[in-house]
């Protein structure tokens, strides 16, 4: 028997986690961690049950075209070649963009972060800009939209990564990294085996919760009032960064009382500008202009007034004023401890021994992800915990957020190849110009409204790879009714989904193990950021199974773009990507274990001398924005202002009546969002959809362990059993999603997406609110009732 051991990396979510794949005759038979990789000291049961996904009954292997109408029941599958489906589609989407603009075709893709998609995206996205398309569903604004977008509205940069090896204090908010990021869990718990502080703010106690020295138990979506609070206490007692604050952030420029706008040269003098900006020297009784263009002071100023306030003289008369960081500070003090005891649950005391560890124990590193990103709130919450983090001093510093040193690579699909005159028709942009629109991505809600309502103008036709929208966004029913209604609909995917069931034409894409995979940057640790590795295929395609990178490959060619992907040489794209890292795809095939570039760690990039300055963040003010001028200018809060979810017992007591729960949800470790539920190895572990309660809350409503119950929400119902978890708050649920596929060899079921049937928790959610900036929807914030089932569901 001959038998391979492969070095490579597990593709199926976004730990990467390096590892060895054992090939006997041709056969993958088992997956193992490959401990000399930056991300191989450990390898989850998903990764591990590798062979069962590629030897999967169901796996789609075939191109498949529909011959019965969409609604039949039966979809009529027959099986076509690869040059028919390429060409049906390809013809498709000509057609619309000829006729409707190619805005008029939308792309579906699932997450990079949670699927091997990763390792198609860079090439997927180059199609969709070359297309001309400004209209990707991907689900960033409910994944990481916030922690890299609307952090970069405070620091001008996303949220880093954590420097574990040198932290005193490690906070993690809204985030198990021991169910979605196990190189992350990894370094957690070294960092807090080396004596570190470990700071926990999630509605459940999981994962390193049960460490922390901090686990502050927060109703789910009153994140933002908990930041504004410890932050209130760190200002009131002194216990934060003076010098940073002063040197480093916006926070000494004066904002008028009467406009809310920042005080500029303009108002001062007529020969001013009103691009610049206006502070107080405390020590010279005067003002002194800040030029934001260049990040200086017109001279130094000894000692800006930073908190209080003053009447200061201007051309058309007196005006009160107050810094930004009074304004901030003041915003605080209305949230102090005993008040946010009663909104989000946490005690009063821990909420100030909180702050006084943040503060004792610097430097601080944070990292928060879908807990907070899943709410009306959630720009602003994430605002307000990027200014609880600036007052730590600890950004870009030694033991901080630092910035990734990852090798530097060419993009693939950058921006720039999507024209100005196609992202202005971006889905979205005109109510959120803030948002996730500005870089060609839709939300679901937007998409399904263009495609019903022709709201802004109709979407036509769409391309899908592997978003499962019935499962991974709200209103499964409006998705089908939405997808039903296009000119044509072609997916890709491993698996015949519910919502590829619905597409005209179904296309087989690889396991990641049948497939290259090139990665630049593994994190989450300076070893691993430095890594780049080739992942070789490991075994053969089953069926007529090819990768996301040859399909966009074919269909460019077939739309007459082949030049721009490189004749279909997928070398000759990767080598375009890591030319600037002075790696070769050769190099890289000699090392199959993949190689590590020496990049300098650097701390403090901002102070860093630039021309006759210095460069400073990447922010309008060159600093860093506790006053966010760029959001009170498309009509948002320019101070992280707490705004209830918009459905709780507060805001629509109306409801709580009959909905007296909080409804939330988390990831389970055996699966990845709706997928893998198929395989023997992860469903034996979690054979049924599962809903946490509070043992007080069950007995209540007459509930026992293992019970199946119904939870019901206004818009929806779905099954789930229950379990009880003493943890939670009594009147907090939290249920999984992602349930539709059946797992045949144990003889466990499937569910429906919708109707009284379904085990689809994300057909709960209201879409009626979402967040202003981003329009996220809120999955991890609802109201809802659970009852008893009188019978077992068949």
């Amino acid at each position: 028997m001959a038998t391979e051991r492969i070095p490579g990396f597990c593709a199926l979510c976004r730990s990467r986690c390096g590892c060895i794949s054992v090939v006997e005759d041709g056969r993958l038979v088992a997956v193992e961690p490959n401990p000399s990789h930056p991300t191989g000291a450990s390898l989850c049961v998903k990764g591990r049950a590798a062979p069962e996904l590629v030897y999967a009954p169901d796996r789609l292997l075939y191109p498949m075209r529909r011959t019965r109408p969409k609604g039949d029941p039966d979809a009529g599958w027959v099986q076509i070649g690869w040059d028919e489906a390429l060409d049906w589609t390809a013809a498709r989407m000509h057609e619309v963009a000829e006729r409707h603009g190619p805005e008029a075709v939308a792309f579906a893709v699932t997450t990079p972060s949670g699927t091997a998609v990763s390792d198609g995206f860079p090439w997927i996205n180059r199609l969709i800009r070359i297309f001309g398309s400004p209209n990707l569903v991907w689900g960033e604004e409910v994944c990481a939209w916030h922690r890299d977008f609307v952090t970069a509205y405070t620091f001008g940069a996303d949220i880093g990564t954590p420097d574990f090896e040198r932290t005193g204090c490690l906070l993690l908010w809204g985030h198990n990294p021991a169910n979605t990021y196990l190189a992350q869990a990894t370094a957690v718990a070294e960092t807090k085996a080396r004596g570190s502080a470990l700071v926990v703010v999630d509605p459940r106690r999981a994962g390193p919760a049960s460490r922390a020295d901090q686990w502050l138990r927060v109703r789910p979506g009153t994140d933002g009032a908990l930041a504004l609070a410890l932050a209130g206490v760190m200002i009131a007692e002194g216990w934060y960064d003076r010098e940073f604050i002063r040197e480093w952030s916006n926070g000494a420029l004066l904002v008028r009382d009467d406009t809310g706008r920042f005080l500029t040269a303009a108002d001062l003098d007529a020969g001013g500008s009103a691009a610049q900006h206006v502070a107080w020297d405390q020590a010279r009784g005067r003002p002194v202009v800040y030029d934001p263009a260049v990040g200086r002071f017109a001279e130094r100023v000894e000692d800006p007034l930073m908190l209080g306030a003053l009447r200061c003289a201007t051309r058309s008369g007196p005006a009160d004023c107050r810094p930004a960081f009074e304004r901030y500070a003041a915003l605080c003090r209305e949230y102090p401890p005993a008040r946010v005891e009663q909104i989000t649950g946490v005690p009063a005391e821990q909420i100030v021994a909180t702050a006084r560890l943040l503060w004792e124990r610097r430097p601080v590193a944070y990292f928060h992800w879908t807990g907070l990103e899943q709410h009306t709130n959630a720009s602003q919450t994430v605002r307000a915990m990027s200014l609880l983090y600036a007052l730590t001093g600890s950004w870009d510093a030694p033991g901080g957020n630092v910035r990734p040193t990852r090798p530097a690579a060419n993009d693939l699909a950058p921006l720039t190849m999507l024209s100005e005159a196609q992202r202005a028709k971006a889905l979205g942009l005109a109510e959120r110009p803030l948002g996730p629109a500005r870089f060609g991505w839709a939300t679901g809600v937007d998409a399904y409204r263009a495609i019903l309502h022709g709201t802004p103008y109709p979407v036509r036709g769409m391309v899908g790879f592997g978003a499962n929208l019935l499962l991974s966004q709200p209103d499964a029913s409006v998705a089908r009714e939405a997808l039903s209604r296009l000119d044509f609909l072609v997916y890709a995917d491993l698996f015949l989904t519910p919502t590829a069931a619905l597409a005209d034409v179904v296309l087989p894409v690889s396991s990641a193990w049948e497939r290259e995979g090139l990665r630049v940057g593994f994190g989450p640790t300076h070893a691993g950021e430095r890594h780049i590795q080739l992942r070789r295929a490991a075994v053969a395609p089953r069926g007529e199974a090819r990768s996301d990178i040859w399909i966009a490959c074919e269909l460019a060619r077939r739309l007459g773009f082949g030049d721009h992907f490189f004749g279909g040489d997928e070398d000759a794209g990767h080598e375009f990507m890591l030319e600037p890292s002075g790696v070769t795809v050769r190099a890289l095939r000699e090392r199959p274990e993949g190689v590590s570039v020496p990049v300098d760690l650097r701390y403090r990039r901002y102070a860093e001398p630039r021309g006759d300055g210095v460069a400073g963040f990447a922010t309008p003010s060159h600093r860093v924005e506790i006053y966010a001028g760029a959001l009170l200018e498309v009509g948002q809060a320019p101070l992280p202002e707490y705004v209830e979810p918009a459905s709780s017992p507060v805001s629509r007591p109306d409801l709580a009546a009959r909905y007296p729960l909080v409804l939330t949800t988390a990831k389970v470790v055996q699966f990845c969002h709706s997928q893998h539920r198929s395989l023997p190895r992860l469903r034996r572990h979690s054979p049924d959809p599962q809903v946490e309660l509070h043992p007080s809350a069950a007995e209540a409503r007459g509930i026992a362990a293992d019970d199946w119950v119904v939870i019901e929400t206004p818009r929806a119902t779905m099954r789930a059993r229950a379990r009880l978890n003493g943890s939670l708050a009594p009147e907090v649920v939290c249920a999984q999603f992602g349930w539709w596929q059946a797992c045949e060899p144990l003889g466990l079921p499937g569910y429906a997406a919708e109707g009284p049937s379904a085990a689809n928790y994300n057909t709960l959610i209201d879409t009626e609110v979402t967040d202003p900036l981003s329009g996220t929807v809120p999955l991890r914030s609802a109201l809802c009732e659970i009852r008893r089932l009188a019978a077992i569901p068949a």
